[in-house]
């Protein structure tokens, strides 16, 4: 056999084996993608009880909520309300309970992987992401590979990627990442100014004593939920932007305007306190990776756009460039012409899938670090125009930071 006789059967040989490794890697990427879309099993348990939604599918309901009977609250699809406390909710008596109530919509999570993955040393990391039209204009703009942008959603991976299959690898850690902590900052001419510290989590009474059990506390809450997730097939998010900030004890309810002026960390305090006394859940502040969820979902559900949600977000939200009537804390209707905050809930403008505010109001703040000085908030604001500041926008600024244009939004997990 010649030379080239030979070198064509090892050129053979190399692609068959290329290919076969080819279909066993994508073979080994099915089987998971199916195990991470398996169905869920929901069954009552001690921690939380199953209802039906108008189209008779299940729902996970965490004892001492009850689902919602409203028309127009009780489909997966157009967004599931449930209502803290036992007392049925129904058309006779929503007025009275959406604003004495604590509310949260049900987000369905139908793949897991798609919203956390584990690094090669076993931890568990968020999978946030940015969010483009689509347009090749804005993927330029944004210096984005069509093939790493999801067709539907107009979502593409933000600062990780999936290193072999199964593994997760964050590609700059001092980038956005979730759980993080972050240490200081030092502005320009000023002192520097300690965050994750000692003294600011132990006079702020946050749990964790020092930066190290900080992180641990973090990933540890990050874990829980993300079991919690995988359990029951996905989280709640609060109806409403957080009130009561500054009172001992938070809330989820409709027409508040007590949103924003208190800084990051008090934030994640008071998010804390929504639980009450109830053993059967935890709540917090939001995770990015949970807050990017929720805008899949609305564009899945056929909500919004990708244009609404990435490009434009000024016709379902409070920003600095549109008119709005709303409910003033009075209870009287008003018209809103310039840069005003305005309280939770009291726009129907504002509303996707009965969640209210996600786009313009206040900023969000989410459990999302950035660097070693920022955490992020997400939704725009009120004061900024919707084509500036979308719904998919990030913003990073210190946590310190308690201007009254920053808010938070919590998320509510069922224990597992």
């Amino acid at each position: 056999m010649n030379r080239n006789k030979k070198a064509i059967i090892i050129v053979i040989i190399i692609l068959i084996c290329i290919l076969a490794v080819f279909l066993v890697i994508n073979g080994i990427k099915h089987v998971k993608e199916q195990k991470n879309k398996k169905e869920i099993n929901l069954q009552d348990n001690e921690y939380m009880h199953v209802e039906l939604d108008s189209n008779g599918d299940k729902v996970p309901v965490p004892n001492g909520y009850v689902g919602s009977h409203v028309t127009g609250e009780n489909e997966i699809n157009t967004g599931f309300v449930i209502y803290e406390g036992e007392e049925e909710v129904t058309d006779s008596n929503v007025t009275d309970a959406q604003k004495n109530r604590n509310q949260y919509v049900w987000i369905p999570v139908p793949d897991a992987s798609k919203i956390y993955g584990t690094d090669k040393y076993g931890k568990k990391w968020g999978k946030t992401y940015g969010f483009t039209t689509g347009t090749k204009e804005d993927m330029d703009k944004k210096n984005i590979n069509k093939e790493d942008v999801d067709e539907l959603t107009g979502a593409y991976p933000d600062n990780w990627k999936e290193y072999i299959i199964g593994v997760m690898k964050i590609i700059d850690r001092k980038g956005t990442r979730e759980p993080g902590v972050v240490l200081k900052y030092t502005a320009f001419l000023e002192r520097t100014t300690y965050l994750d510290v000692p003294e600011r989590l132990q006079k702020l009474d946050l749990g964790a004593r020092t930066t190290d059990e900080f992180l641990e506390q973090m990933e540890q809450e990050f874990n829980n939920m993300i079991e919690s997730v995988e359990k029951y097939g996905g989280f709640y998010i609060g109806r409403y932007e957080t009130g009561d900030l500054s009172q001992d004890i938070a809330v989820v309810k409709k027409g508040n305007i007590d949103i924003s002026s208190q800084d990051w960390y008090m934030m994640y305090k008071k998010c804390k306190t929504l639980k009450g006394k109830n053993t059967n859940l935890e709540t917090g502040m939001i995770w990015g990776n949970q807050f990017d969820r929720t805008l899949m979902w609305l564009i899945e559900s056929g909500n919004k756009t990708k244009e609404k949600i990435a490009g434009n977000s000024t016709s379902w939200g409070n920003y600095s460039n549109n008119k709005i009537k709303y409910l003033n804390s009075s209870g009287n209707a008003e018209w809103k012409y310039h840069k005003e905050k305005i309280p939770t809930g009291s726009a129907e403008l504002t509303k996707a899938n009965n969640i209210y505010d996600l786009a313009g109001n206040v900023c969000d703040w989410t459990m999302e670090a950035k660097d070693n000085e920022y955490r992020i908030s997400r939704g725009g604001r009120y004061d900024i125009s919707g084509a500036v500041y979308p719904a998919s926008i990030y913003e990073a600024n210190h946590p310190t930071n308690n201007r009254d244009f920053y808010g938070c939004r919590a998320m509510l997990y069922i224990k597992q």
